[in-house]
């Protein structure tokens, strides 16, 4: 009986250690969302888009860079021209959605992206647009702003 308690003990370690290293584990998501972010697969309404975005900042291929200071940079382009959206985010009190204020060329935003996965290196949110369209964004972390050791 003592020998089966142990196995299960150290089956529920091992299977505790894999978790950390696929879902970000004991790292707070304030230093995991640390970073530049690329937009790399868009759904509207459900249906995958290349040509389609929410907003010019919000297109494909574009980047996302969160600084621990809560300031949002979004690199795009548009019309063949490099241009940056400048904001702030921060988290909802249950860390399950990213409250975000930026404005690019033409318009100032605030979205509420609700957090659908984030892992190390992957982020998917979704969120609703004035116009009652459904967007889904999904990221993958190009480059990580976070301290040495995490």
């Amino acid at each position: 009986m003592r020998k089966k308690s142990v196995i299960i003990l150290l089956l529920i370690c091992l299977f505790s250690a894999c978790r950390y290293e696929d879902g970000g584990g004991s790292i707070p998501v304030k230093d995991r969302i640390r970073g530049e972010w690329k937009v790399n697969a868009i759904q509207k309404d459900g249906v995958a888009t290349l040509s389609e975005s929410p907003s010019a900042a919000e297109g494909y291929n574009n980047l996302f860079s969160f600084f621990v200071s809560q300031r949002l940079e979004i690199t795009y382009l548009d019309g063949g021209t490099f241009y940056q959206a400048d904001g702030f985010y921060e988290f909802s009190s249950d860390k399950k959605k990213i409250i975000a204020r930026f404005s690019d060329r033409y318009l100032t935003y605030e979205r509420t992206y609700e957090i659908l996965r984030f892992k190390n290196k992957e982020l998917k949110v979704r969120f609703t647009d004035e116009e009652n369209t459904k967007w889904i964004l999904e990221f993958t972390l190009i480059q990580s702003f976070r301290p040495y050791g995490y």
